[in-house]
């Protein structure tokens, strides 16, 4: 939900692929409840049922997803190369900013090889990712100056609040600062009570 939630925050990237600027291109609405960019994520990280492809990038199925779903990325409308690392970007730190949010104590080692797993998976999907503080400390910036709200925000958080309401709780504080801003401020006065900004 950290991914979705960053996303749905960012009406700069929510309109990329739209001819018009005025339709959603990657349809937030369907791919957070099982479209392909859910999939890559689940096959990604290994994380998915039996449904699911596993064995991460060891297996040739999610190899290829992910290059498949690179190309259909690249070739949106609008789509830009800074676009696609900052995506890559917080699919990468979603996993650390989580287990921090919920308060796990990460291995030093285990993280080593995580970041080095998630850089070399995600050429596959044509990003470039660099070290983690640097890839933090870009992401970050990138919030800060293009989180917001459009007409589609509201539907967005919505949804996700509607469908995956303990995950959004986790969320809340993995968060990056504006990202948290733009939820409080869409949602209120519905917005839960510990998503308060502090």
């Amino acid at each position: 939900m950290f991914i979705f939630t960053t996303y749905a925050t960012l009406p700069l990237l929510s309109r990329v692929g739209s001819v018009d600027g005025h339709r959603e291109a990657l349809m937030l609405l369907r791919i957070v409840d099982g479209g392909r960019e859910k999939e890559f994520l689940v096959g990604l990280l290994g994380i998915g049922d039996e449904t699911v492809p596993d064995g991460g990038i060891a297996n040739p199925m999610v190899r290829r997803l992910l290059t498949d779903l690179g190309e259909l990325h690249r070739d949106l409308h609008g789509m830009r190369g800074e676009y696609l690392d900052f995506f890559a970007g917080i699919i990468a730190l979603s996993c650390l900013r989580t287990g921090s949010a919920l308060k796990l104590v990460l291995d030093v080692d285990d993280c080593r090889r995580y970041w080095r797993y998630m850089r070399h998976s995600l050429t596959l999907f044509g990003a470039e990712l660099g070290d983690r503080e640097t890839v933090s400390a870009a992401c970050e910036h990138f919030v800060a100056q293009h989180a917001g709200a459009d007409r589609r925000t509201r539907a967005y958080l919505t949804q996700l609040f509607a469908t995956h309401p303990e995950h959004m709780a986790t969320c809340s504080h993995a968060l990056f600062p504006e990202s948290r801003r733009v939820v409080v401020s869409t949602m209120s006065p519905h917005v839960p009570a510990h998503w308060a900004i502090r």
